[in-house]
């Protein structure tokens, strides 16, 4: 029998940085929270059913924004009902980064 060598291929990782968090100092009961979602990503569908359920629950206003295309004439649909959703919340979800 020959000698094998497992090698790990990964690094540790330099988190000097780190992505915003933000804070609303307040209760969310009676805010109105936007979950931005678009027909594509099927996964994220499901996740926004189960933060609408927490956000009501906690006794706020979920408020789903579903986009279309980012292109075209589609694309500056889409971008007019952003602008109109974001004016509309208090704070809103627009994804997790994957």
């Amino acid at each position: 029998m020959g000698t094998i060598s497992i090698r790990r291929p990964t690094t540790v990782f330099n988190y000097k940085t780190a992505a915003p968090t933000y804070n609303l100092n307040r209760p969310i009961k009676g805010l109105r929270v936007g979950i931005r979602t678009d027909q594509f990503w099927h996964s994220w569908l499901q996740i926004t059913e189960e933060w609408c359920d927490l956000l009501r629950k906690d006794g706020a206003e979920p408020v789903i924004l579903r986009v279309g295309e980012h292109v075209g004439a589609e694309g500056e649909n889409t971008k007019k009902l952003l602008a109109e959703w974001a004016d509309s919340v208090d704070c809103a979800v627009v994804g997790l980064a994957n």
